[in-house]
């Protein structure tokens, strides 16, 4: 793979992206040598560097398009893989084609060497050109022989920055130099030290959002009717706490990246449910958390079952989607109807 050319777009376009000219590279970027690769990582990161609505629109289709068509690389990452922890970063890598095992090692020599700690406020700003240089770098420098591909480079090197190296959660590690500024000065771990279970919880299943800047939380449900759950928005995850953590019918956390959140999608489900001859009809509104990889979480928020219990919940609801605005893009989504129980059908016979 020759990176000659590209290059020379990356480094023209470090040169004039302050003066807002930047946005056509990043698109030849994206189309000419990223998708053409296999390298959809990359193509997300820059593709969240655009301004232009109608360009990201134009590349979320192309990107998607590529997908279908393209190599994809199927690992598990984190937030939801830890086992990254348990792989020495020491001595030479292993030759193999196991993607697993790259990026596993990967994100650990990154953690434990901490090389971009010194540049975090540049990585900050210029993270799509961090992720490309590192993974390059690495690619270039034997890692190639090894069995590695540039997307689980690039996969490796984005979720350490976001991870990582940003919220200054390094594992197993104490660094010396100052910590990365955090966008909320109140951290989670602060935000909750009324509620110990949820500390507690969140210390054996997802420490590292302890230390993060805690934004916002709220609670939904996981469908109509379905189970209650708490959202808690963070700088760097957002992070779905199920009602019951611990016991029996304890359900499961989920936690993604913040900032592969590349839209929020608020819909509105009228739902009926059917008991025999009656029925019963609801309203709630729906938030589709879309991301960058293209995956997808959806939320319902009950509004009310009538006129005035959804003007009652209208107002705190409304809220939560303005708290949301300032994080997040939202748009509007679509409007559905749905059902559910069981009908009681009353039928005529031959004596009629």
């Amino acid at each position: 793979m020759d990176f000659t050319a590209e290059l020379a777009i990356i480094d023209k376009y470090v040169d004039i992206k302050d003066v807002g000219n930047g946005e056509p590279l990043i698109v030849e970027l994206i189309t000419n040598y990223f998708l053409p690769s296999n390298r959809f990582e990359e193509a997300r990161s820059w593709r969240n560097a655009l301004k232009s609505k109608d360009l990201k629109s134009q590349m979320d289709k192309e990107i998607k398009e590529a997908v279908k068509k393209g190599t994809t690389v199927s690992i598990s990452r984190m937030p939801q893989n830890t086992d990254w922890f348990e792989t020495s970063p020491d001595g030479e890598a292993k030759k193999t084609d196991d993607q697993q095992y790259h990026y596993d090692r990967t994100v650990s020599y990154l953690n434990q060497t901490q090389d971009m700690l010194d540049e975090v406020d540049d990585v900050e700003i210029c993270r799509n050109e961090w992720i490309t240089f590192v993974a390059r770098n690495a690619y270039t420098a034997g890692m190639k022989e090894k069995g590695v591909t540039m997307e689980t480079l690039s996969m490796a090197v984005s979720d350490y920055i976001e991870m990582i190296l940003l919220p200054d959660a390094f594992v197993g590690l104490e660094a010396e130099s100052a910590p990365a500024p955090q966008k909320s000065a109140l951290s989670v771990e602060k935000a909750y030290e009324s509620r110990s279970d949820v500390v507690s919880y969140l210390g054996s299943h997802f420490p590292q959002i302890l230390k993060d800047g805690f934004l916002m939380n709220f609670y939904c449900q996981l469908g109509v009717g379905g189970k209650s759950e708490e959202v808690i928005v963070t700088d760097s995850f957002v992070a779905f706490l199920p009602e019951k953590l611990s016991g029996w019918g304890a359900g499961e956390m989920q936690a993604i990246n913040r900032g592969s959140v590349s839209v929020i999608s608020v819909g509105t489900e009228f739902h009926t449910e059917y008991q025999g001859i009656s029925s019963r009809s609801e309203t709630y509104w729906t938030l589709t958390f879309e991301t960058t990889d293209y995956t997808q979480f959806t939320r319902w928020l009950y509004l009310g079952k009538n006129e005035k219990e959804m003007n009652q919940n209208r107002p705190d609801l409304a809220k939560v989607l303005d708290r949301l605005q300032n994080y997040f893009d939202l748009e509007q989504g679509e409007s559905f109807e749905s059902s559910g129980g069981y009908t009681t059908s009353f039928g005529v016979g031959w004596w009629v």
